[in-house]
């Protein structure tokens, strides 16, 4: 039979559910081509429900190679279902261990703006504004530049920030995203604020507006979005959480998650008419600071 088809608003993409899958042997590979040829003439012909056959199929094929079992259903952030994933979309996410690392962004993923000569390994991206503190242009981090090259580049990824990262659409959220590795390392692309509730149900990756010094709240709640909703049940020793703020990262101790404070090399100035001076990051961390060490580490 043909499953329901969803088609909830501003998915933008055809989506499927699996809860009627059969066995995945006489089932076809996702990709091939001839079930591209079919659709190919489907859509051609207009006709919409063998389409909708074809690609039910195919995602549940996709989901006998993943070893998704029959009755399960794709999730997508705040519960809205996953869109139609290639073979090699696949193969990617089949890629990363279980382990999840966790990210401040100000003064952690970025530098002080305008700080390029003092911070000579960080990026100056032209034209994306920052907003942070005193504001200016943005400037990734060392490590936000080589992520990949330490034992994160493996892990599952996810933001927990008292800050906005510029706004809805800013050019730092699109750069952020993008050296997290994309929607394959933090199965989001949702900015969710939080609006400093450390009892606010968590429904995405990527969090704003955490209260400091309660930021272990956010990241508690956040594992059960990824159990729930993306099917990944993370051990509380292989969650790892960076922060330049010692108030952020000493909180975590007795949770049985991992901490540590980065950016202890260089540390920011007065702030904002008198606040924050030594207290936050000057150039943010650097890839030797992210490291796999157990229990809650101090600068």
């Amino acid at each position: 039979p043909t499953p329901p088809r969803d088609t909830r608003q501003g998915l933008g993409c055809q989506c499927v559910q699996l809860s009627d899958a059969r066995s995945a042997n006489d089932l076809p590979v996702l990709g091939s081509d001839d079930e591209a040829d079919k659709e190919a003439q489907l859509l051609l012909s207009g006709v919409t429900e063998q389409r909708s056959t074809l690609r039910w199929r195919a995602v549940a094929g996709l989901a006998a190679t993943l070893g998704i079992a029959a009755g399960a259903a794709l999730a997508w952030p705040g519960g809205r279902a996953l869109p139609r994933a290639s073979v090699a979309d696949a193969a990617e996410m089949v890629e990363l261990q279980s382990c999840l690392c966790v990210f401040d962004v100000d003064r952690t993923l970025t530098g002080k703006q305008g700080w390029r000569g003092k911070c000579p390994q960080n990026y100056e991206v032209a034209g994306s504004k920052d907003t942070a503190y005193g504001q200016g242009t943005l400037l990734l981090s060392e490590f936000a530049q080589n992520m990949d090259k330490t034992f994160c580049g493996q892990c599952y990824h996810g933001i927990v920030t008292a800050g906005q990262a510029s706004g809805p659409g800013s050019d730092e959220r699109a750069e952020i995203l993008r050296r997290l590795g994309g929607t394959k390392h933090t199965r989001s692309d949702w900015w969710q604020d939080v609006s400093f509730n450390p009892a606010a149900e968590v429904r995405s990756s990527l969090v704003l507006q955490a209260k400091d010094g309660m930021k272990q709240e956010a990241v508690k709640s956040m594992l059960r979005w990824w159990k729930s909703d993306q099917h990944i049940d993370f051990k509380p020793e292989d969650v790892h959480f960076f922060d330049d703020v010692r108030a952020n990262v000493q909180p975590f101790e007795g949770t049985g998650f991992n901490a540590r404070q980065i950016s202890c090399g260089v540390r920011g100035v007065i702030e904002w008419g008198g606040m924050f001076e030594g207290q936050v990051g000057g150039c943010g961390a650097t890839a030797s600071e992210v490291v796999a060490d157990k229990g809650v580490k101090l600068c």
